[in-house]
């Protein structure tokens, strides 16, 4: 008995040890949080202390916010994303590959327009018509197949999204030139199933990525989205001239296949009301191979923990309009309208530069293909270094008020913060434009508006600037937010594109954009309405969202 209460005692004294260690880290964790920080006032620690409560008690999730790197401010240290940075890089490159296919394929058959004309034994304005016609359900499908990544996984409408595209390009190859209908059809059908990876991808983007690190993996994955413009016409334009108009599409085809085969073998799901940080198993409808095959593994311990996925994930309400209601939140609706107008000065460019340098030039369609080059390089550099930059002016401001925008709401400068550099993109995007329209009007060299069309790529990285902005606003609806701007932006692009080489034709090249450069700074002060009032709107919008809360707890109170 003496040595059985000897053992029992000096067993206490271990775990009594144990736990003084164990405080001592989380001590010295502590004292680490305090310093990184800046000596935050307690009672802004005291604030963000509650909002973590807050969030575990109302989700049922485990504690997903955070202050440092990739680590909540919490004690438990709970990571916001399971996903290594090398997976993010993947993730993101992943959508991005298929993100590419809508801005692609929007005027991939630019250059082949008076081929496919002659062939259909039809006029080059009804071709054209397809090109506005993509662009308008361009704009309309990204609304409800963005909201059905919303609720049901980004995965599953990623790939159905896919694989409709895919079998649209096969149609469209496969198209008899004695039936324009079925063109035009086709070239509908791929817009339903090409657009939408935008709005998907930019959701799965807010999935993955804290608010100090979606600067640059969406500055990644908006090569994609804004190369893809430039690289269209010249992969449009190799293709018709070696191979024939119908190679454009078999090759969209090969692409897409490429794209969609590592996509359903390594895409995970990352919509974080299903899976949350992307520890918690998903449906089986969104599990990868080897997802699935882990599954039953999780699925056993966790039920031998007393848990469920259904009781750690929820699928939200699959809200086809959501996309729309968006739009009515003020903040949205005027940075969304007055980014529009910039885009769809930049897409009137790209439609009628290849026109210019036919009847100016008179080039061949891979020099035209050849041309775009340099818009698609000064887009991608933009993309990258405008999201990297992005990036350090959040990690300022946030160790100025010592949380993110989500803790301190009230003190962090998010208008300020993101819309910082926005001058610049404008000033050098309004420019290089007009310099590039008044160049070809002049006849310069051909060197100048290729030269040019660089600096107007460059320019681009308010796509960027708008969408980050955006996510920052209503981040469980990235899928959603994308759709309304995708809306807005493809609905006045296809006006200028359908309209800009009436009035080239009319005032020549440079009046016509000095008259769209006039237009879109008409509506700077929409941009400035949401840098004053936008605080007060995000204030409002949270007070409604904590009343809601509230009626609805009360409700739940009530029931018997």
């Amino acid at each position: 008995m003496a040595e059985q209460a000897a053992d029992e005692e000096g067993l206490e004294r271990s775990r009594s040890q144990v736990d003084r260690a164990r405080l001592e880290v989380e001590q010295n964790e502590s004292d680490l949080d305090q310093q990184q920080s800046s000596q935050v006032p307690l009672s802004r620690l005291a604030t963000a202390t509650r909002v973590q409560s807050t969030n575990r008690a109302a989700s049922g999730f485990p504690n997903l916010n955070h202050v440092q790197t990739n680590m909540t401010s919490g004690s438990t240290a709970k990571p916001y994303s399971v996903f290594t940075d090398g997976q993010k890089w993947f993730i993101v490159s992943l959508s991005a590959l298929g993100a590419v296919f809508s801005p692609i394929s929007t005027n991939i058959y630019v250059p082949a327009i008076p081929t496919i004309a002659a062939a259909f034994g039809t006029t080059t304005e009804k071709i054209n018509l397809s090109v506005t016609m993509y662009l308008i359900f361009q704009a309309l499908t990204p609304s409800i197949w963005g909201s059905a990544g919303d609720a049901f996984g980004r995965r599953p409408v990623f790939i159905a999204c896919l694989l409709v595209y895919l079998l649209s390009c096969v149609g469209t190859a496969l198209c008899p030139t004695n039936a324009y209908w079925l063109l035009m059809l086709m070239r509908l059908v791929q817009a339903s199933g090409g657009s939408p990876l935008i709005a998907i991808g930019t959701g799965v983007v807010a999935d993955i990525a804290m608010p100090q690190e979606r600067g640059r993996f969406l500055g990644l994955f908006n090569l994609g989205i804004t190369v893809g413009p430039a690289l269209g016409p010249l992969l449009g334009g190799v293709f018709s001239y070696t191979l024939g108009w119908r190679s454009i599409f078999w090759f969209l085809v090969i692409f897409c296949a490429v794209v969609l085969v590592p996509l359903v073998l390594a895409f995970p799901e990352t919509l974080r009301t299903l899976v949350g940080d992307g520890s918690i198993p998903p449906p089986l409808l969104n599990c990868t191979p080897a997802a699935l095959i882990r599954r039953k593994k999780q699925m056993r311990e966790m039920q031998e923990k007393g848990e469920t996925p259904e009781a750690l994930g929820h699928r939200a309400k699959f809200k086809p309009w959501a996309s729309f209601l968006l739009f009515l939140q003020p903040d949205l609706a005027m940075l969304f309208t007055w980014s529009s107008l910039y885009y769809a000065m930049w897409y009137a460019l790209l439609t009628v530069f290849s026109s210019l340098l036919k009847t100016e030039y008179g080039v061949s369609e891979i020099v035209i293909g050849l041309c775009y080059i340099p818009n698609g390089v000064g887009c991608g550099i933009s993309g990258f270094v405008t999201g990297r930059i992005m990036d350090v002016f959040y990690r300022r401001e946030k160790k100025r008020v010592g949380g993110d925008h989500r803790h301190f709401p009230d003190e962090f400068r998010l208008e300020r913060v993101r819309f910082l550099i926005l001058p610049f993109h404008i000033g050098i995007l309004l420019i290089s434009t007009m310099g590039l329209a008044w160049s070809m009007q002049a006849h310069a060299h051909i060197s100048v508006p290729i030269i040019l069309n660089f600096f107007v790529g460059l320019g681009t990285g308010f796509l960027t600037t708008t969408t980050i902005y955006g996510i920052d606003l209503f981040a469980g609806q990235g899928g959603a937010v994308t759709a309304t701007y995708n809306l807005i932006r493809c609905a006045l692009g296809a006006v200028t594109v359908s309209t800009v080489q009436l009035v080239v034709d009319r005032m020549g090249a440079g009046w016509c954009f000095v008259l769209f450069s006039g237009i879109c700074l008409v509506g700077t002060p929409l941009i400035l309405i949401p840098l004053k009032y936008g605080p007060r709107w995000r204030q409002q919008r949270r007070e409604k969202a904590k009343r809601i809360e509230a009626e609805v707890k009360e409700k739940e109170s009530s029931k018997p």
